[in-house]
């Protein structure tokens, strides 16, 4: 218990987060990820070779349809239920949980690890897209090229966030994760437009709306009120996988 009163939580976020990039870039699946990632910078790459210069057909297209529809969700899932997936899986957790560190800076150095790689991956192919497809149209294409990779980065810290917290309840947490992609965000979130207020599209495109109103008729938030909701999902996704791991110690094992 004394260890846990005088661990440095700057050394220990950044020796589990080491770790942790290591567990999740060394994965095959990752590979796939980043070829999948690759995918909107080829059609910006078309895009361009076609001559055409307008916001609105690349954004529908490329952005809307294939990063925000699939390369974000998906990467964001995939790393946020694997930042513990290997060790639950394996049995390592129990050498974790047996360090003298706070569970919360466990959680923490976790999340900021599959925040970081899902940000880079989705991060970089947006703002590559952009510069391609988008930067030619002039300022505002500059402006939705920043406003696309804002929303990005909201949408990869809400996934990586939520998911996270799910894996330590659930090994079916990337089954769900896919679910809630395919059903809830990509059917149920057009249909009934009231539940714009727990999606985490809608919290991406909201966010956006600070830089750039991107041309998207399903962005339904505020930005103001976007970032609001953003805040609670996270700060609440964190608080219970926190609670959770110190159930976790406790219990010895996960459902």
């Amino acid at each position: 218990m004394n260890g846990q009163r005088h661990v440095n939580p700057i050394v220990a976020v950044s020796e589990i987060a080491r770790v942790s990039l290591r567990q999740l870039l060394g994965r095959r699946r990752t590979l796939l990820l980043v070829l999948l990632s690759v995918l909107p910078v080829l059609l910006a790459i078309t895009f361009r070779l076609g001559g055409r210069t307008d916001i609105e057909p690349f954004t529908r297209r490329s952005f809307d349809v294939v990063t925000m529809t699939i390369v974000l969700p998906l990467v964001a899932i995939l790393f946020g239920s694997g930042a513990f997936g290997a060790e639950i899986d394996d049995g390592t957790i129990v050498y974790l949980l047996a360090k003298p560190v706070p569970r919360w800076i466990v959680v923490a150095a976790k999340a900021l690890s599959a925040v970081a790689v899902a940000i880079l991956l989705t991060g970089a192919s947006t703002a590559l897209a952009g510069v391609i497809g988008l930067f030619p149209a002039g300022n505002e294409g500059v402006l939705a090229t920043e406003a696309e990779v804002l929303a990005v980065v909201v949408g990869s810290v809400c996934y990586v966030a939520l998911f996270l917290a799910l894996s330590l309840f659930t090994r079916r947490a990337l089954v769900i994760g896919i679910g809630y992609m395919l059903v809830w965000e990509g059917a149920l979130s057009f249909i009934l437009p009231g539940i714009a207020n727990l999606s985490i599209r809608q919290y991406a495109l909201g966010a956006s709306k600070a830089i750039y109103v991107l041309p998207l008729q399903e962005a339904r938030l505020s930005a103001e009120t976007a970032f609001i909701l953003s805040g609670i999902l996270v700060a609440a996704a964190l608080i219970v996988a926190t609670w959770r791991l110190m159930r976790f110690e406790l219990s010895g094992g996960s459902d």
